[in-house]
């Protein structure tokens, strides 16, 4: 018995020896942390990936929408008519969530609102693989890493430093993270989160080994981010801050200009999804746009001299870790975002849009910065309360999974989509007003064009309203006291229905201020669930109309603002003299008007300008110009019957970045190609 005794204990030690010499040590260990890892974000969300997404108070049934009538789109110019009076395809919203859920779709041949979900809970299960990829490849730190990941995945850090009511320390076991993909809209910015450790693992190893395949996997990793959100470039640029100034002043500024070159790679892939003229188009937009947090305030420069000041203080301290680059960046960058959020509850400014949703680059820097900077003190402290913490970790683990796991199931409804208002409303439209443009309200035109081919006066996101003179007047029905302000729009716009939600209804939102005195002036058609769908009084329901030459709104007439000019163009439409006009879609990108037109007189088409669209009349190329509303109008030249046909093929911008974006994705493969050195 004793010599058995001996040898087994020889075995054990020989086999400790050899883990603890073996090369395949750290990568087993490695491959064990992603697999617990993954266990558990997935046994959280599992649900998602087989339930249809029913959150009617969220913008899921856009990106549904778009999953589902985009076609082609996503490789060719393309006209997207379907909210927002139209407007180029690559204007609607950042592309990867619903090509992901187009694409998943079609492949696994499941429902696209289950194909929604199960994007969501992919990304979900993502953001802490790359965390722990990220964080274990830059620092070979097995155990920490997983600690960092398994902070993310189960607290809420946050809390802590901005919560989001008053202070208290148990706000940190909430689920956050869960609460804002499955009840609000905040799933492509999560997919952009998920892929920030990438970039980061990316470059820094761009910039350390000057290897091409490094070069192409930080391009094609910052144009996902790109594809993602466009939180994405802000989330890159961060990134690629904090690690340059981390790796000190050695080779600064050729590591300098190869970010930047890898940075303009990336962006080149995504070109298409984010053309100079979308940057400016919603640049203006939060410019003008009534939330403050949305744009650029006199406050925005002492925000960003707030940051500046305590980016300051703390790189001093951070320059005694010699040697200990990655412990400077998730320092610095735990900073920045944090930072950001602080500046804007404590101080009330900020200098970047929206600075209360940079929540999610917050947890991610803060995780990682609070287990590395612990990981100073811990190396040094006796390895039995290094145990004990790393127990009292896991004890707490295995109970917030399950916590999260009831979460879940709670955030996951499942009513039934087809007794929603916003269905019936939509199916309704559809299948008695076919083709009348409707303005419809809140959360029935977030997800109209989920159940019908529905054409709408909004519908869209307003952080992409490219419009501006059609925002208004969707804020000014809602919000206008006065109903025949509200029907000057609706004309002006071509909306031959309205459907208005009265402050008990079952729409979510309720943003109308007066939907009594609107329905009172207009013809009921539909009731249900408090939501009347009401006939505009106008003479044709067209979106092609031959007004005199002096009746269009001119451009750059303070977005609309100018009543008298919309009364008068208003007064054209309604005009019973003018002749009729017909108008029809053949296909996305092509139009065709037919009609009479006399002396002074010209066509308005109420549809969304851009320079893609182009006209020609009896073999004539029109000129297409751009009026007050935003809309399109046109001098035929005729006189007598008239056809025109209008064509759109993306103009020569977007022609151009998709040249660019194909080139760059060339570059890739190209490097992909590219012979090693020995």
């Amino acid at each position: 018995m004793q010599e058995l005794s001996s040898k087994v204990s020889a075995a054990a030690e020989a086999v400790r020896r050899w883990w603890g010499e073996s090369p395949l040590r750290e990568p087993l260990g490695a491959a064990l942390c992603a697999v617990v890892l993954l266990w558990i974000n997935v046994y959280i969300c599992r649900d998602l990936f087989s339930s249809p997404a029913t959150q009617t108070n969220s913008m899921q049934g856009s990106w549904i929408a778009l999953a589902m009538r985009a076609g082609s789109s996503w490789f060719h110019a393309t006209w997207w008519p379907y909210w927002d009076g139209g407007g180029p395809f690559e204007f609607t919203y950042a592309p990867l969530v619903p090509g992901l859920t187009a694409a998943w779709s079609v492949v696994g041949g499941i429902p696209y609102g289950v194909a929604f979900h199960s994007v969501m809970g992919l990304f979900y299960c993502l953001a802490p693989l790359t965390l722990f990829l990220t964080a274990w490849r830059l620092t070979r730190a097995v155990l920490y890493s997983f600690v960092a990941a398994l902070v993310y995945s189960l607290i809420a850090i946050t809390q802590i430093l901005v919560p989001d009511t008053e202070f208290g320390l148990t706000k940190i076991w909430d689920a956050r993270r869960l609460l804002l993909v499955m009840a609000w809209d905040e799933t492509p910015h999560l997919a952009a989160v998920a892929l920030l450790p990438l970039v980061i693992l990316f470059l820094a190893r761009s910039i350390e080994t000057r290897r091409k395949r490094y070069y192409a996997a930080t391009a094609l990793s910052i144009a996902a981010m790109t594809l993602a959100s466009a939180f994405g470039p802000v989330m890159a640029v961060m990134a690629a801050v904090c690690l340059l100034v981390a790796l000190g002043r050695e080779h600064w500024l050729s590591n300098a200009i190869l970010t930047i070159i890898l940075g303009a790679w990336g962006w080149a892939i995504a070109a298409p999804f984010l053309s100079p003229s979308l940057m400016t188009a919603i640049r203006e937009a939060n410019a003008r746009t009534n939330d403050a947090d949305a744009r650029w305030t006199p406050g925005s420069l002492t925000a960003l001299a707030l940051l500046v000041m305590g980016w300051a203080i703390l790189w001093r301290l951070a320059r005694r870790w010699q040697g200990e680059p990655w412990l400077r960046f998730v320092t610095l960058f735990g900073y920045l975002t944090s930072a950001i959020l602080i500046v804007d509850v404590v101080f009330h400014r900020h200098f970047l849009p929206q600075p209360g949703r940079y929540w999610m680059e917050m947890e991610v820097a803060m995780s990682l910065a609070v287990t590395f900077l612990a990981r100073k003190s811990l190396t040094r402290a006796p390895k039995s309360i290094a145990g004990a913490l790393l127990f009292l970790l896991l004890a707490l683990a295995v109970e917030q999974t399950i916590h999260y796991r009831q979460e879940e199931k709670r955030l996951l409804k499942r009513p039934d989509l087809a007794s929603s208002v916003e269905y019936q409303a939509s199916v309704w439209v559809k299948q008695n007003l076919p083709g009348v443009r409707v303005f419809l309200p809140g959360s029935i035109a977030q997800w109209a064009n989920a159940f019908a081919d529905v054409p709408q006066f909004a519908g869209g996101s307003f952080t992409m309203s490219t419009n501006l003179a059609q925002r208004l007047g969707k804020e000014t029905i809602f919000w206008d006291p006065d109903p025949s302000v509200a029907l000057l729009w609706l004309k002006a716009y071509g909306a031959g229905a309205i459907g208005i939600s009265e402050s008990n209804s079952k729409e979510f939102w309720h943003p109308f201020a007066a939907p009594a005195k609107l329905e009172a002036v207009m013809q009921p058609l539909w009731r249900e669930d408090g939501v009347v769908i009401c006939r505009v009084p106008v003479r044709e329901t067209a979106l092609a109309h031959v007004v005199p030459e002096a009746a269009i709104m001119r451009a750059g007439s303070q977005f609309g603002e100018n009543v008298v000019a919309l009364r008068n163009y208003v007064a054209a439409l309604d005009d019973g003299s003018l002749p009729l006009t017909q108008f029809a879609w053949e296909g996305r990108n092509r139009i065709r008007v037919r009609t009479t037109v006399g002396s002074g007189q010209v066509v308005s088409v109420q549809v969304s300008y851009h320079a893609g669209w182009h006209a020609a009349s009896g073999g004539r190329k029109l000129r297409i110009r751009k009026d007050g509303l935003g809309l399109m109008w046109m001098n035929t030249g005729c006189l007598g019957p008239c056809e025109v046909q209008m064509d759109y093929d993306g103009g020569w911008e977007l022609r151009i970045c998709r040249w660019i974006s194909w080139l760059a994705l060339a570059g890739v493969g190209f490097v992909g190609l590219w012979p090693r050195k020995r």
